[in-house]
């Protein structure tokens, strides 16, 4: 005897629709967050006049939001912006620290960039590591901090606290490709200054490696103290004042599963720790490296993945 079974197929089909159905209607509807001021894709923060100057003239972004320290290209009234400028109030990580929590705060962005220069580090001989010069431009692969020590008899060890390292899929889908094929030198528009010691042909690059972090201005590779804080991080590739202020905060706003912030940190090279003539030779470099970051940190935008527009059903 021979059993018709095709009734179950139709059957199937029905409760799959109604499934579909249910789910469909009960279906989360996601927006991205806002903030006391509204909403931006990206926010980007500076820290030194030459670096907020250069941002400024590459994005374009000219007009500010009434009543911030905020600065847009488009209506400063909209509510909803794709990039977002700012200078932060003072020097190190501790005052970056806190403008990074007010611009989260504010506008919740789903990218923050620190944008500037930083001091390239050397090997032994002077020369910059990993060939990293005068103009170039580091995007940093994670952040070390220098000042957390406990001194003993028995040496000096360095101690941590919990922070966030420059986003990984970033890295790997927008910093690595944009280092590998961005014609660096075809976009820069300032000359290079002719301040370079000892004289030498540099070519514009962009390195990703590792940048480390303190709260003092490093510029001579044979001050004891100098030595002592920087020998742990004999891979690192540049030094800075912030990095470890915006690292910190996004590890400690991300703390919503509504709101997931990742970050990047651009910096221009504009001195060699170390070799004479530093402080003459970073006083002309800071304006062509805070454009070079510029121009990095605009290609890095345009190539940042989109999420869904606001509204759209995931």
């Amino acid at each position: 005897m021979q059993i018709n079974l095709s009734f179950l197929g139709s059957t199937y089909k029905a409760l799959a629709a109604a499934v579909s159905s249910i789910l469909t209607a009960n279906r989360v509807v996601y927006s991205a967050p806002l903030g006391l001021k509204g909403r931006a894709r990206v926010g980007v923060i500076t820290v030194i006049p030459e670096e907020f100057s250069a941002a400024q003239e590459v994005f374009d972004l000219r007009r500010n939001i009434p009543e911030t320290p905020y600065f847009v290209q488009t209506d400063p009234t909209l509510g909803d912006w794709d990039t977002v400028l700012t200078q932060a109030t003072d020097r190190t990580n501790v005052p970056l620290s806190g403008d990074i929590a007010a611009m989260i705060q504010d506008l919740r962005p789903q990218v923050l960039i620190l944008l500037g220069v930083a001091g390239g580090l050397c090997d032994d001989n002077g020369k910059g590591r990993d060939g990293i010069d005068l103009g170039h431009v580091l995007i940093a692969e994670y952040v070390g901090y220098v000042e957390f020590l406990k001194i003993t008899d028995k040496g000096t060890f360095h101690r941590h606290y919990a922070i966030d390292h420059p986003s990984l899929p970033l890295r790997r889908s927008v910093a690595l490709p944009l280092s590998k094929e961005f014609d660096l030198t075809g976009a820069l528009k300032l000359q290079q200054p002719d301040k370079v010691t000892p004289q030498r042909q540099i070519v514009p690059r962009i390195h990703i490696g590792p940048i480390v972090s303190g709260e003092k201005v490093m510029g001579d590779i044979h001050d004891p103290v100098q030595i002592n804080l920087l020998k742990p991080f004999d891979n690192s590739l540049a030094v800075d004042m912030e990095s470890i202020g915006i690292a910190r905060q996004v590890c400690e706003r991300r703390s919503s599963f509504w709101y997931n912030p990742r970050y990047a940190v651009i910096r221009g090279i504009s001195d060699l720790v170390g070799p004479p003539e530093n402080a003459e030779v970073r006083a002309a470099w800071k304006p062509f490296a805070a454009h070079a970051a510029a121009i990095v940190a605009q290609e890095f935008i345009r190539r940042l993945p989109r999420d869904p527009a606001p509204g759209v059903s995931l």
